[in-house]
């Protein structure tokens, strides 16, 4: 048989398989009420771009295109992270899956940082601006909103 047909065959056989999965992603679709809405929402959502959206996809039907999808529907005969085998050449690979490479892959270890700390930045610039208050004399300062009331706080 050739690649292409050998990858329709293991495509459609996982088809035929999925109501067999028990896993988180399965368990988070089936959920009632509030996993498939969000979806959804985000799917209709127009300020989401079509990359992000089919990103998503990809994702949670176990689709996404790394080296071990790829090996497993036959495109590829390895499964080796190609960053970790180019950054330590000598040490065996790891598999390249979506896991490792959101969150174990070395090569990426600094631009998974510096997405955090950009996230972080945004974060606390947002909560600064709606946290200022300004006070009879000029002055700024930060001010957190609560719901527990001073009458109520008392012991």
């Amino acid at each position: 048989m050739s690649k292409v047909v050998k990858t329709r065959a293991h495509l459609s056989a996982d088809r035929l398989q999925i109501h067999e999965h028990d896993n988180l992603t399965t368990k988070f679709l089936k959920r009632e009420g509030n996993s498939r809405s969000v979806l959804g929402d985000h799917w209709k959502d127009k300020r989401v771009s079509i990359r992000a959206k089919r990103r998503l996809l990809q994702s949670i039907s176990f689709q996404f295109p790394c080296a071990a999808n790829f090996k497993k529907w036959g495109c590829q005969d390895s499964n080796e992270c190609r960053l970790c085998k180019s950054l330590y050449p000598k040490q065996p690979a790891f598999s390249e899956y979506l896991g490792h490479i959101q969150g174990y892959c070395k090569a990426l270890q600094k631009p998974r940082i510096a997405m955090h700390h950009g996230i972080w930045r945004d974060l606390i610039l947002h909560i600064g601006k709606q946290s200022l208050e300004e006070h009879e004399d000029g002055s700024w300062i930060w001010m957190f909103s609560t719901s527990v009331s001073a009458v109520k706080h008392k012991e």
